[in-house]
């Protein structure tokens, strides 16, 4: 454990499995929060504005996007704190992640974000968006913004990138580039286009996409903070098969599998990023 330890750094093994543990619960709570909006549709309809709509924040960068976030939920002034205490932020927000997620009080106040400016339907909204964009990476390794830059930048792989964007976030359409995309394809009667567009907007990512959530999740946290390209082949099985328990410990060699797995993570997502 001692080399993990020393990977690690500042993080608390002990908070990675927490976060862990909490993300399939996460997932489930933000679903049964969208059906209690729909369960109480007249009371939140009458804050929202005619024009309530959050696709274009898919327009912005993924770390844009978290910034803006952070500060509708007001945040900022608690990160600014912890970093001059000299706190260690990932730590921080890993701590403050799940606290929220285990946090019982669903009746707390809101106050507005960052100095009070933001209103219901930003905080409605830009939850919303980050949400689906977690969501996202979690199942095709790519965050919405990510697909969006993509499809804004043309190439072979702009058009499945549209697609499984549209499989995520129906309302991705309304965002500038997928208008565009899509009024070029009306113009010049793209009809194979069109057809995968209906069958995008009935279908959901394929199951064995799901399997792995969680996993693409916690890649995606150890590759920001660079400690994914440091693990050797036994701390990848110790940390993610055994301690974290991410990848099941069956077949011939579960540890080279993995390392597989993750191998084809990091191919998927260099176009986008």
């Amino acid at each position: 454990m001692g080399s993990i330890h020393n990977i690690l750094g500042e993080l608390k093994l002990s908070s990675l499995k927490t976060l862990r543990a909490i993300l399939p619960k996460a997932r489930r709570k933000y679903v049964t929060a969208l059906s209690t909006a729909a369960a109480k549709r007249d009371s939140i309809e009458k804050f929202l504005p005619h024009d309530f709509s959050w696709a274009s924040l898919y327009e912005l960068e993924f770390k844009e996007m978290l910034l803006l976030n952070l500060s509708v939920l007001g945040m900022l002034e608690m990160l600014i704190q912890a970093y001059h205490a000299g706190l260690d932020l990932n730590q921080y927000l890993m701590d403050f992640t799940i606290h929220e997620a285990e946090d019982k009080d669903e009746g707390k106040d809101w106050a507005g974000g960052h100095g009070g400016i933001y209103t219901e339907d930003d905080l409605l909204g830009t939850t919303h968006a980050f949400q689906n964009s977690w969501r996202c990476m979690s199942i095709y390794g790519h965050f919405l913004n990510d697909l969006v830059k993509q499809v804004r930048g043309g190439g072979k792989e702009a058009e499945d990138a549209f697609f499984n964007a549209v499989r995520i976030d129906r309302t991705i359409l309304n965002c500038p580039t997928f208008a565009a995309r899509l009024a070029r394809a009306e113009y010049f009667r793209e009809k194979d286009f069109m057809q995968r567009l209906h069958r995008a907007i009935k279908e959901k990512p394929h199951d064995a996409l799901l399997v792995h959530q969680d996993l693409r999740t916690m890649l995606y946290v150890f590759q920001d903070l660079k400690i994914l390209d440091d693990l050797s082949l036994n701390e990848t099985d110790l940390l993610f098969i055994k301690e974290l328990k991410l990848y099941q410990d069956a077949g011939k060699d579960p540890a080279r599998s993995l390392m597989r797995f993750i191998q084809r993570w990091k191919e998927q997502k260099s176009p986008a990023t």
